[in-house]
């Protein structure tokens, strides 16, 4: 039995990599070890911190927006 090598790779909103991006001036990739814990600093847990909080942002927006044009 032959094991997969295909890795799990985790996927992240380019638009708000683009705004932390803006915000904190730290490479793509620095954000992207922020958010799934690879790096632990103080800068790192805001960068984690804001990423949370403009994925909800953005996931609340868009729920509320299909539950409209649902029940139209």
């Amino acid at each position: 039995m032959g094991k997969s090598t295909a890795k799990n790779s985790k996927t992240y909103d380019s638009n708000i990599l683009d705004a932390l991006f803006l915000k904190y001036r730290v490479s793509k990739y620095y954000i992207r070890q922020c958010i799934n814990g690879s790096v632990n600093t103080i800068k790192a847990d805001a960068i984690k911190k804001d990423y949370i909080t403009m994925k909800r942002a953005v996931d609340d927006t868009i729920s509320g927006f299909i539950e409209i044009n649902t029940t139209k």
